[in-house]
This record gives C-alpha cells, structure tokens and sequence, in this order.
C-alpha cells in the first residue's frame, strides 16, 4: 500500500482538517481543550480531576461496569493544594517479551489558585517539573521549567514516525517557557528551549469546535533548530498540521509533517477510530515515512490494526497487530498486547 494510492483522501482530510482543528480523539470528539482535562494545557501526562473522572467513567469505560466502580472512586486531590496520579504501560511483544514502557507517578501543588508546581517521577527521579501560572480565568498562561514541547497530536504511540523520527519520542523533556493563550477559540503556544547551547523555537496552534453534526480539532505546530557544525542535531526544523474529525461513532485523526530546511523529509499519520459501545474501539493506523520525498525510494510505512478495550476505570487493554508495507521490515508483521493503568 502506497501513500500515492490514498493520496487523494489524505488531501481531502488535510484540507477539511486545516479550516477545522485537532488534538488526539476525545478533543476532536468533545471538542475540548487539552487543558480541560490535563494539567498540562498541550496535553499528554497528568490529567485534572475532570479528566481523570469524567472522562474514565463516562467516555472510556464499559457502562455494565461504570456503575460499581463509581461508588468506590476516590479524587486524585488529597488536599486543597495537592494533587496526585499515575501511569504504568507494559507492551508484551510475541514469544512472551515484556517491555516496560512508562512508570510514571505525578504530583501537582497548587499554593495559589491558578499557580501550580507540577511534577513527574520515574525510577531515575524526576524527569518533568515545571511552574505553571494561568492568568485572568485561564485565558493566558505562562510555563517555566522542563517539560515536552507542544508539537502535533500528542500520542501516547510513539512508534509513530511523526513523533519518533521528529525527536518527539517519551520522555523528551526540555528545560524551557512556554507562554499560551486562548484568543477566539484558538489555543495558542509559543516556546523557547536551549538543549546543549542550541535554541529552539516552536509555535502551535490548535482549534476545537463543531460543525452542524461534526466535531473537529485541526492545528498547526512549527520548530526551529539553530544549526551548528552544519546540523540541526536532533532537533531538526519542522513544520506540519494536524487535525480530527468525529461523527457518532467514528473518529478520523492526521498529520502531515516536512522536516528539514528544505522540507526534505515527508511524515503522515493517519488513524481512524469506532466505538462500538463505551469502553470498546476498533483502531486502524497507518504511517508513512520519506526521508528524502522521493516516493519511489527510501520509503517506510506500515498499518497497524488495534483492539482498545477499557474493562474498568483506569485500566486499557490494546491488542495491536502491525504490518510493515514498506521499508527495511517489509513483508514482515508483528503482534503485541499493550497494558496500561492510568489515573
């Protein structure tokens, strides 16, 4: 399967989705902003007590089992200023190979309301801390410290070329400032970092709303990378947009990326999700890579197909099976279990 065998619904999306807006799948179902249900106003990580109730109970989990789980629910907020949560996800690969993919515990303190110092542990200690002050009812907001930088759709999939191959991977934490803004709907970032004495300077831009019986989410993020020794290192330039669409039970997300100066690299992520009962989705993916946009070589992509099963709050259970179209692993394919407890 080639890109240029979908070229033309990929277009059509990439079109629909830049005068729409995006971030990952209950923002382009919910049309909500990533800061209504994460501390973190780009998404990813740990998430308010909105998101870590409303959300598990109501959007991810079987409702056979919601009911006598909600009775026994106890807040993330131990305290007026403290609020607490974790991640833990496994990937157990054929032949019975377990991989420890994320063990994360958080803890946020919020002395002053809207002023919060957020911070993120492993068994290394702590890999993201950060202060956060949000301004005049959340309209603006200022960040200082080491956290991820806000690019595109914020995956928890980092097998995904427009996140692995971009530097975008887990656990890519930066010393940095972000300042946002919410003006006319749209959710704005600017963000300054310095990783071994080279700046970088991002923007991103992302929108949520609703269209008659549509929901969408659609954005645009760009990187810039001060060059030394004729390089960019890890962190090359970058500029790509983003967006999802939702209707009833099907959710269609994307990304197209150019990276490099001279926009040599190509990235698209595609991935349509349905629900077929809360707590239960069908996931088909596709990712495509070209390192130097000539489509008849250098090419990598592959499909995946993933079963997203949500028994009880906070509990996931993602069977996945992948197959490699293209690039140095074609022909070949690969299943895993994914197991993740999140709160």
């Amino acid at each position: 399967m080639k890109l240029w065998t979908i070229a033309p619904v990929l277009v059509l999306f990439l079109i629909m989705a830049a005068t729409l807006q995006s971030l990952p799948r209950l923002a382009a179902e919910q049309s909500l902003a990533c800061k209504t249900c994460h501390i973190n106003p780009n998404g990813g990580g740990a998430r308010t007590e909105f998101g870590n109730h409303a959300v598990a109970f109501h959007e991810l989990t079987l409702q056979k089992t919601k009911n006598y789980f909600i009775e026994k629910y106890h807040s993330p907020r131990i305290s007026e200023s403290v609020l607490v949560g974790f991640d833990s996800r496994y990937r157990i690969q054929e032949g019975g190979r377990v991989f420890r993919l994320q063990t994360d515990a958080y803890l946020t303190f919020e002395p002053y309301q809207d002023l919060m110092y957020h911070l993120r542990f492993w068994e290394n200690g702590s890999s993201e801390q950060y202060m956060q002050l949000y301004l005049d009812h959340q309209k603006y907001y200022i960040k200082i410290g080491r956290f991820f930088p806000a690019y595109g759709l914020r995956m928890a999939d980092f097998d995904t070329f427009v996140r692995s191959q971009l530097n975008f991977a887990y656990n890519a934490y930066i010393d940095g400032v972000s300042v946002g803004a919410e003006i006319g709907g749209s959710n704005i970032a600017v963000e300054f970092f310095n990783p071994g004495q080279r700046f970088v300077g991002a923007f991103h831009i992302f929108r949520t709303g609703y269209v008659k019986s549509l929901s969408f989410l659609a954005g645009f993020s760009a990187r810039i990378s001060e060059q030394q020794n004729g390089s960019n290192g890890a962190f090359p330039h970058t500029k790509g947009i983003f967006g999802g669409l939702s209707y009833d039970r099907f959710t269609l997300l994307g990304e197209l990326d150019l990276a490099g100066k001279a926009n040599d690299s190509l990235l698209v992520y595609a991935g349509l999700t349905t629900r077929i009962e809360y707590g239960l989705y069908l996931i088909a993916e596709y990712n495509f890579f070209d390192d130097d946009r000539d489509l008849k070589s250098g090419v990598n992509e592959f499909l995946r197909f993933s079963l997203e099963f949500y028994p009880i709050p906070f509990v996931q259970f993602r069977p996945s099976y992948t197959y490699y179209s293209s690039g140095p692993l074609e022909g070949e394919d690969n299943f895993f279990l994914q197991f993740h407890v999140g709160y």
